[in-house]
């Protein structure tokens, strides 16, 4: 009896035994298990700061890319496709980050992307320091473009104020110009008249100045007398009648030849009226023209 209580005692201590080290076992696991949890915890911390510092690179690098891009205004081609790479990465990155957590091969396509942005920030600096400088030097063409057309402008100007100066220097100028209407009294005596119905030709003299940068030579003048209701006198109305006067074609009343030799000269010419005119009463008016078709001298005479 009392060996079957010991034995019963033993049991009993020894379930008391198993049940401590249990109970402390349990205690280690729920110690162990309470670590893991908070372990776990801060794994999906920081998972969660790694996956947001990504996105913030990415978001930054992006709104970098995308301001530089606006600046630089339109892409070359090889920028545009660098650009299209530049944006696929980033959609890439984002899915990866919102879907997969895989942080070495987001880190590395992140560092891609950063490369890639990096090359192409240099290359965009190339072209803007390339363009600037095409900028300057068309500015610089173009200001000496400007200057020599101003000069052209200037040398053109003074060339064809030299020029109207030699024409009008080497024009033929004429002085005293007058008109005369006059009628052969007996037949032969010469007299100024102011009578229409006696007027017969009508006298005309003036003088040649001298001027050394005419050629000499036989110099042609063309008179046109203009009848009251202002219509010219004229032998006819073909081409052989005419001459050319800035750009327009003129009838004239007599030609007057004189051989000129660039000394002052005076000469004097008739305009012989045809029997079949009858002079009108009123004013007349008388212009000579050179040779050249310019005017040289203007007079008038009255008839009664």
């Amino acid at each position: 009896m009392d060996s079957e209580k010991k034995s019963n005692k033993t049991v009993f201590i020894a379930a008391l035994v198993a049940l401590a080290i249990a109970l402390v076992a349990l205690f280690v696991m729920i110690g162990k298990f309470s670590s893991t949890k908070s372990d776990l915890k801060k794994l999906e911390a920081e998972k969660e700061m790694q996956r947001l510092d990504f996105q913030a690179e990415v978001d930054s690098l992006m709104r970098v890319h995308n301001e530089l891009k606006e600046s630089y205004g339109e892409l070359s081609a090889e920028l545009a496709q660098k650009d299209s790479i530049i944006q696929a990465d980033a959609i890439e990155i984002k899915k990866l980050l919102d879907s997969q957590w895989d942080y070495n091969r987001i880190k590395r396509k992140v560092a891609s992307l950063q490369a890639i942005s990096q090359k192409y920030v240099r290359q965009m600096d190339s072209l803007y320091t390339v363009n600037r400088e095409l900028v300057a030097e068309n500015e610089r063409i173009r200001e000496e473009y400007q200057a020599e057309r101003r000069e052209n402008t200037n040398l053109t100007r003074q060339k064809e104020e030299l020029a109207n100066k030699v024409n009008m220097a080497s024009t033929m100028k004429i002085y005293g110009l007058s008109a005369s209407p006059i009628y052969f009294k007996g037949g032969s005596k010469e007299t100024e008249t102011n009578k229409a119905n006696r007027a017969e030709r009508v006298r005309l003299d003036f003088t040649l100045a001298q001027n050394d940068l005419v050629q000499p030579g036989t110099k042609l003048f063309y008179v046109r007398i203009a009848d009251p209701t202002k219509s010219i006198i004229c032998k006819g109305t073909g081409d052989e009648y005419a001459f050319e006067s800035n750009g327009e074609t003129l009838q004239y009343t007599e030609k007057v030849t004189v051989n000129y030799d660039n000394k002052e000269k005076d000469v004097v010419a008739y305009y012989i009226k045809p029997s079949s005119i009858k002079m009108m009463p009123g004013y007349y008016f008388v212009d000579v023209y050179e040779q050249t078709g310019k005017l040289v001298g203007q007079t008038s005479f009255e008839l009664k």
